[in-house]
């Protein structure tokens, strides 16, 4: 009998497990989560905590947050910023960061990377105008891997939605390579590529490679942190 019991937690156990391994198989799979995966950057890269203030929390929140997001090499906090030298950890900062600006008045937005499920399958939104797709965003909504797009302009979700760009000339370009080629000393984006300044498979690129993705004030040029 003993014998007995012991199989059947030991089967109760095996499909316990098998469940979540699913479960943390979907989330990886998820174009949000995805690329979340621990990556070392040549250099320290750093993230400002003003928005901290924004949405009223504190570095110990943020630190729990980014452990929330799958996060396992936490960043060093000291004062005003956030410095990281992988690159999951920059990626999510950034995520958190981005939602942030839905609670600050009078900021100028920057882009935001929206996973959206749809009657024909998963969608990769990259805009300014999150809130045009999901009505109702809010800044702690960073966690959610993905959004309904039932409610989404259908005019922005054109234009945010994120082709497939094998054979783009950025495709396999690290970091380094990446921000050398299409942008300036000050981030912003070189003259001769500003066809690219429309095109939501490049901002992608840009958001994967872990850079903070916002426009110039004046010019609606895109910019890089």
């Amino acid at each position: 009998m003993i014998c007995a019991q012991i199989g059947r937690l030991t089967v109760i156990h095996f499909h316990t497990l098998k469940a979540a391994l699913a479960a943390l198989a979907m989330l990886a799979g998820s174009a949000v989560f995805a690329p979340l995966m621990s990556q070392p950057l040549k250099e320290p890269q750093a993230v400002p905590l003003d928005f901290l203030a924004w949405i009223d929390k504190d570095p110990g929140w943020l630190r729990q947050q980014l452990a929330a997001l799958g996060v396992v090499n936490a960043p060093k906090i000291q004062n005003t910023m956030l410095e990281t030298t992988d690159l999951a950890t920059l990626k999510a900062a950034n995520r958190i960061r981005a939602f942030a600006y839905l609670a600050a008045k009078g900021q100028r937005p920057p882009f935001y990377d929206l996973a959206l499920g749809g009657p024909s399958g998963p969608v990769r939104c990259i805009t300014q105008f999150p809130l045009a797709i999901v009505p109702g965003l809010g800044p702690l909504d960073f966690a959610r891997p993905s959004f309904p797009a039932a409610a989404a302009d259908p005019a922005i979700l054109k234009a945010c939605t994120v082709q497939e760009a094998k054979n783009a000339p950025y495709a396999g370009m690290d970091r380094a390579s990446f921000r050398e080629q299409y942008f300036d000393l000050h981030g912003l984006l070189k003259k001769e590529h500003q066809t690219m300044n429309a095109d939501p498979a490049f901002m992608a690129k840009a958001i994967d490679l872990g850079f903070f993705l916002n426009t110039e004030d004046f010019s609606g040029v895109l910019t890089v942190e």
